[in-house]
């Protein structure tokens, strides 16, 4: 089969050997209404072929083609007939889910409650929104493969958008979308797999290429995995606090958005509890966010959140680029000496970290460790008498290396700014402790800064 004349390839494989008038009709109904779809996206009068077994109708630009799968044996696929061309990979029979190439786009046209492809067939003008998105879809994908911007459009980042019960599928399709549209690449690139071990590798690996994961809580504790009676839901949001630590270990921070629909009815027991036990424990829940309103609220959060998330990261890689970083640690964020101390290490053109405005003390303490971990140099201001609080601190500095720091502090100074001097009882190399003697404080910190210049010469 050649397919020389043709830049896109759209995939149908159906498990049959045979096409009856139905599956003909469906074939039909598919051309016409994606040649609508293209007209709307590109405002151009499109002609779409089919090919049914390597049999080309016509020389056009864009192929629908056909393979018919006698006993749904997808593995005897020859691969070569794709060639390197744009694959689109229309799924509507369960059966067959591999994708043909690591490079095809999958659109799923299969109705699970009726057990069998999306119905197309009727009048144009009455299919679902949802049906006329899934085509939509496919039209921007041609048209981003034909113009040859789609490498360049998806450079923004990863986004992870975990599975969800059926009846959230048009959501979580819906949020996919969008978030293509806008430049980000969704993980899984793939089918979700059914059973465990499978189906915990491909969230895992896809996860931790991510900086933010989507998870939707919907009225079923299901789909389930295979043999266990465990929701794919719930195994997922395991999963991120794993793919978490791992990442935090890195000096990583990967956040998560949860979902629930404002007028959420648990069809069962045990996902009503689910969700009661979920939502109580928000306080222990690291790095996420749980948002209970419309759907459209729902994606102007997540639109927001994935943007400020990318603006804070590229910040934070060209600061660390250019100039030096100073982790601020006060037992006195009110006091004149913190502010004194804070606009003397910014006039010296210093980055200065400092640990969060925030009552949950999950992410007070992973802001914590992620100064300790990624700081240059460290300045503690020690206003108030509290020697425990202070070798808390220290205690810290030593075990960074544990936290994932992976370099030496430049300099770890402490300016005593009270009269009693504390009783220090950890042992930690090369500490300077800067003292009173002198009030003025900008003189006081002169050699800590000029440690810190003589190390980026």
């Amino acid at each position: 089969m050649s397919n020389d004349d043709s830049d896109v390839l759209i995939y149908i494989p159906l498990k049959k050997d045979k096409l009856g008038e139905y599956d003909l009709n469906w074939i039909n109904s598919f051309q016409s209404i994606l040649e609508t779809s293209l007209q709307q996206i590109t405002r151009q009068a499109i002609n779409v072929d089919k090919s049914f077994l390597g049999e080309i109708i016509a020389g056009q630009k864009f192929k629908v083609l056909v393979e018919l799968l006698p006993n749904a044996d997808f593995e005897d696929i020859d691969e070569q007939l794709f060639g390197d061309k744009r694959t689109i990979q229309v799924n509507c029979h369960p059966d067959i889910i591999k994708e043909i190439s690591k490079e095809s786009f999958i659109v799923n046209l299969y109705d699970e409650i009726k057990n069998n492809p999306v119905d197309i067939t009727g009048r144009i003008d009455e299919l679902k929104n949802e049906v006329w998105l899934k085509f939509l879809d496919i039209a921007y994908e041609i048209r981003e493969a034909v113009t040859t911007r789609r490498e360049s459009k998806r450079v923004k980042g990863k986004i992870f958008v975990a599975e969800t019960s059926s009846e959230q599928n048009v959501n979580r399709e819906t949020i996919i979308r969008e978030l293509e549209h806008l430049g980000y690449n969704i993980l899984p690139d793939k089918h979700f797999p059914k059973d465990m071990n499978s189906f915990s590798e491909l969230v895992h690996n896809s996860m931790k290429e991510c900086f933010l994961s989507i998870h939707i809580i919907g009225n079923f504790y299901a789909p389930l995995i295979k043999n266990i009676d465990v929701s794919s839901i719930e195994l997922q949001n395991d999963l991120f606090h794993e793919v978490a630590a791992e990442l935090n270990t890195k000096g990583q921070i990967l956040k998560r958005l949860v979902w629930i629909p404002p007028d959420i009815k648990p069809k069962s027991e045990k996902q009503k509890l689910y969700i009661e036990s979920f939502k109580r424990n928000i306080e222990l829940l690291k790095n996420t966010e749980i948002i209970q309103a419309p759907i459209e609220v729902f994606k102007t959060i997540i639109e927001g959140k994935a943007q400020s998330i990318l603006e804070s990261k590229t910040t934070k890689e060209v600061d660390k680029k250019e100039i030096s970083s100073v982790y601020l640690i006060s037992n006195n964020l009110n006091s004149d000496y913190y502010n004194v101390m804070k606009s003397e290490l910014l006039n010296h053109k210093l980055d200065v970290l400092e640990v969060v405005d925030t009552n949950n003390k999950i992410e007070l303490i992973q802001n914590h460790y992620y100064n300790l971990i990624n700081c240059d140099a460290l300045l503690i201001d020690y206003s108030v008498s509290n020697s425990q609080w202070l070798n808390s601190k220290l205690s810290d500095v030593i075990k960074s290396p544990g936290f994932g720091r992976k370099k030496d502090f430049i300099v770890k100074s402490v300016l005593l700014n009270v009269e009693e001097t504390p009783d220090i009882n950890i042992k930690i190399s090369n500490l300077d402790i800067i003292n009173n003697h002198k009030k003025d404080i900008n003189q006081r910190l002169i050699s800590f800064i000029e440690k810190i210049n003589k190390n980026d010469t």
